[in-house]
């Protein structure tokens, strides 16, 4: 899906509406001064206005990249979203987390406002504060790796002028802390209701397709016959286009799944957008490994809501057709890039389908709840995921993740940001190839599943992205979710 960019005129009325509706309902002239109109990013001088040059880290300084148009426009509407979500919800907040919430919820609101600001007006990144509050035992980890990059850099670490990665990680790192250091506010998901809405707005979807995966995991046929690769080709398929249904690159606006994310019945006709596809490699490691020993399997998620139904169809064909005798399901642990799925959005997923009406939904929910009650499935919560860090890293970073995952025969990545900190959010030449572009990142044998929603993008035939920029007059091909990749690297030599 095509985001749609705010001109800054636009913006600016977004944001006076929104202080109009919070200084109603806080009536208090401290918080009002905290939303006093702030200047557009076009005012921000020395940004360049060329596309990201090839080889170096995506950035908003460079104007005609994605980096600079997620910043300039869709992280300050996502703040605001945020701001407007508490002032809508005040009063079913208060009674859910008491009385002495109301005050600290004008104090968030506030701390929110303030954050978009400093964004807008490209301030230097604010050092966290140091709490003993567990939920924030990362903050002394994303200081340092602020000041290391003020020292590499020789220059102060702001929002357009530092890499894309870093500061729109810190964006909700930062949010999270606001909440963190509050008495009464600090387990609140300010995307909950958002991630709740993508899975029930998809539910003609979600039960079809729990149907269709039903049928296909009670087949009796052999485990490695031929119309079982079919079925998990489909299955693969269907879980990448899952993927279009991202809430941050909506900024924060509910994707419809059936116009959307690929239903079964229109896979083949999306074909051509696969630039990449892979599968069959994967369907031939994983019969291979299927008939020898113990076999685990870890995803890194992406998004609650329909993606991460489409990411346990996947995990039952496989269990089921004996694939693998273990999956495990790595989480944010907390709240991250509005629909990234967390421990708590996985379970409310899983009780949501057994208590559903519609009786596939209902079986699909006690199958996947059984799985995770024998410890064949389980939910990983490692805060790698939502540190300052890319992935070639973690072998220093957290060294314990990283022979963890080498336990795997294979870990499948899901999503943009997975791809984008295996990448190193670097603009690479588009026929880099997958270990090149690894940078040493090699715990195992992986797969990228990923619709393209930023720019960078490897592994491509020499010819191919000069087609796709000729077909499209430009580079939106590489940001608009309309094509994807199967990429995988397998048996090449891991660490």
């Amino acid at each position: 899906m095509t985001y749609s960019v705010l001109r800054v005129s636009q913006f600016v009325v977004i944001t006076l509406l929104v202080a109009c509706i919070i200084t109603d309902s806080c009536k208090t002239s401290k918080f009002k001064s905290k939303m006093t109109v702030v200047n557009s990013s076009a005012d921000i001088q020395g940004l360049l206005d060329i596309e990201t040059p090839v080889g170096a880290r995506l950035s908003g300084k460079y104007r005609k990249s994605f980096g600079y148009k997620t910043m300039k426009d869709r992280a300050p509407v996502i703040l605001t979203k945020v701001i407007d979500t508490m002032s809508r919800n005040k009063e079913s907040i208060i009674n859910k987390y008491g009385e002495e919430a109301s005050a600290e919820l004008k104090q968030v609101m506030g701390n929110i406002s303030q954050l978009r600001s400093e964004l807008m007006t490209n301030k230097p990144l604010q050092l966290l504060i140091l709490s003993d509050s567990e939920k924030d035992g990362d903050a002394r980890l994303w200081n340092d790796r602020i000041r290391d990059k003020a020292i590499n850099d020789s220059s102060p670490v702001t929002w357009f002028e530092t890499d894309w990665l870093l500061c729109e990680t810190y964006m909700y790192r930062r949010l999270r802390q606001i909440y963190a250091l509050t008495q009464n506010l600090s387990s609140l998901d300010c995307f909950e209701e958002q991630k709740e809405y993508a899975f029930t707005s998809a539910l003609n979807s979600i039960s079809a397709l729990a149907k269709y995966t039903l049928d296909l995991a009670n087949k009796t046929d052999n485990h490695i016959s031929s119309a079982n690769k079919e079925d998990f080709i489909a299955l693969m398929k269907l879980n990448l286009w899952g993927n279009r249904c991202d809430l941050s690159h909506s900024g924060g606006v509910a994707v419809n799944a059936s116009q959307h994310c690929a239903p079964m019945d229109r896979l083949s006709m999306i074909d051509p957008n696969l630039l990449i596809d892979n599968t069959s490699s994967v369907w031939d490691l994983l019969t291979k490994a299927a008939t020898g020993r113990d076999v685990i399997i870890d995803v890194v998620l992406d998004n609650a809501g329909y993606e991460l139904f489409t990411d346990l169809s996947l995990a039952l064909f496989v269990t089921r057709h004996k694939l693998a005798t273990k999956i495990r399901f790595y989480v944010k642990n907390h709240p991250w890039y509005i629909s990234d799925v967390t421990a708590k959005d996985c379970r409310w997923t899983i009780e949501s389908m057994k208590n559903s009406t519609n009786s596939k939904l209902q079986e699909f929910g006690k199958i996947c709840g059984d799985y995770f009650d024998s410890g064949t499935w389980t939910i990983e919560d490692e805060p790698f995921w939502t540190s300052p860090y890319d992935f070639s890293q973690m072998k220093i970073k957290a060294p314990d993740l990283y022979s963890k995952l080498s336990e795997a025969k294979l870990i499948i990545f899901k999503g943009d940001l997975n791809y984008r900190k295996l990448m190193g959010d670097i603009n690479w030449e588009h026929t880099t190839d997958l270990v090149t572009a690894l940078r040493g990142f090699r715990p195992s044998n992986l797969v990228t599943l990923r619709t393209l929603k930023a720019d960078v993008c490897v592994g491509l035939l020499p010819g191919k992205a000069d087609d796709l920029c000729s077909q499209h007059g430009g580079n939106d091909w590489l940001v608009s979710g309309q094509y994807g990749v199967i990429h995988a690297s397998i048996d090449a030599q891991v660490d």
